[in-house]
């Protein structure tokens, strides 16, 4: 891969977690804004403050930062850039941060595409976002002003998919879904100001606070919150492959001895599982009630019939919950024996991947439309950074 090969559609993160003698200083984040925005020469897309609790506060608490997350655009940077950035940001030292951790993150269309779900791994990290509607749609002050006072404490409490305290989400799906995902961290989002480069073509700020007269990175209030947390479809997916055998396929005939040996696997019917994805909460809610709440919510917020009818577009693509016949054969590596491995891999987890992120798409898109603007919400998958995952999602410009 040389100068002329690009990313599209992928940013880098990059993680700074704070010492434990940062984590209690006010000042920590205001220097690290600074100290962190000095390394990097490329487009920053938001900054994130990650929002954690001190041992035994509840989730709808105030927490306290621990460490900023940068999201940076690579969209126009060939690898090699990307490998120095990555290298000038792994190595980062500073007298506050404890570590310094550089990833990828990809954001999903919904559903996946084809290429995406048979890469799509069975253990990592993801990361759901969602951005303020700031009382789009009120139109007295104080009702403005008590979604805008309500809307953070709201998305901290709603927006994590494992909790399932009060106000929490957890709860709309089954225990065995919950299983899938743990390690859950909330952060706030921030968009960041553009300013004029300077004559050596960099942007630089003076200053991080954005109540002074020297107004610096931040733009204002949080836009936003996200939640990032590891998931793991590996027990799912071994389920589903061992018990589905005698029910949707059938191990290759011993007797049959032939060098293009072929299978196929019909999940037409549903198995008696939690992680059959029939069970998954977008599929067995009342999808239609929650469709037409999202759609009378945006018509009082914007009016626009068009996004509405983008709504029932996109949501009707999440819940169609396909089970389509499939066929793995020798282009799979199909032989006597591996017929479990080829199924799991080729079939199975796909699928299941691809419903795993419809159901958490479906989730976003109607729990708090009030709070959470329509459009704009996103699942990224965040990967370890690597050459072989550059090279891997290049794409020409």
């Amino acid at each position: 891969m040389d100068g002329s090969d690009y990313l599209s559609a992928h940013s880098l993160v990059w993680d700074v977690i704070f010492t434990s003698e940062g984590v209690v200083d006010k000042g920590t984040t205001d220097v690290m804004l600074v100290a962190m925005n000095e390394q990097i020469n490329l487009p920053i897309i938001e900054v994130q403050n990650w929002n954690t609790l001190h041992k035994g506060q509840k989730v709808a608490r105030a927490g306290f930062t621990s460490g900023l997350r940068f999201i940076i655009d690579i969209s126009h940077s060939n690898k090699n850039e990307i490998v120095e950035l990555n290298n000038s940001l792994s190595s980062f030292v500073h007298s506050l941060c404890a570590i310094s951790i550089v990833s990828i993150a990809e954001e999903l269309s919904l559903p996946m595409d084809p290429q995406t779900k048979s890469r799509f791994p069975e253990m990592g990290r993801m990361m759901v976002s969602v951005e303020f509607t700031n009382g789009l749609g009120y139109t007295d002050a104080a009702s403005i002003r008590a979604a805008m006072s309500n809307q953070t404490k709201d998305t901290k409490n709603g927006l994590d998919p494992i909790s399932t305290g009060k106000g929490s989400s957890g709860k709309l799906f089954s225990e065995e879904f919950r299983t899938m995902m743990s390690d859950s961290s909330w952060f706030r989002r921030f968009t960041t100001r553009e300013f004029p480069e300077d004559k050596d073509g960099n942007r630089r700020y003076i200053d991080v606070r954005t109540d002074g007269a020297e107004a610096g990175l931040l733009s204002g209030a949080a836009m936003g919150g996200s939640y990032d947390f590891a998931f793991d479809l590996r027990n799912a997916i071994s389920e589903l492959t061992e018990n589905s055998e005698g029910i949707w396929w059938e191990k290759l005939d011993p007797e049959e001895l032939t060098l293009s040996p072929s299978l196929i696997v019909d999940p037409s019917e549903e198995m008696n599982s939690q992680f059959d994805p029939s069970k998954f909460y977008h599929l067995t809610t009342n999808s239609d009630k929650l469709i037409e709440n999202v759609s009378n919510v945006e018509l009082e917020q914007t009016g626009d019939t068009s996004n509405v009818e983008d709504i029932e577009y996109d949501s009707s693509r999440l819940i169609r919950g396909r089970r389509i016949r499939r066929q793995v054969g020798v282009e799979q590596g199909l032989a006597h024996g591996n017929e479990s491995f080829i199924i799991s891999n080729h079939v199975i987890r796909p699928w299941l991947a691809d419903e795993f992120v419809n159901c958490l798409g479906f989730f976003l898109m109607t729990r708090k439309p009030k709070f959470w603007r329509n459009g704009k919400s996103t699942i990224q998958l965040i990967q370890p950074f690597s050459v072989e995952l550059i090279e891997a999602l290049k794409e020409p410009l």
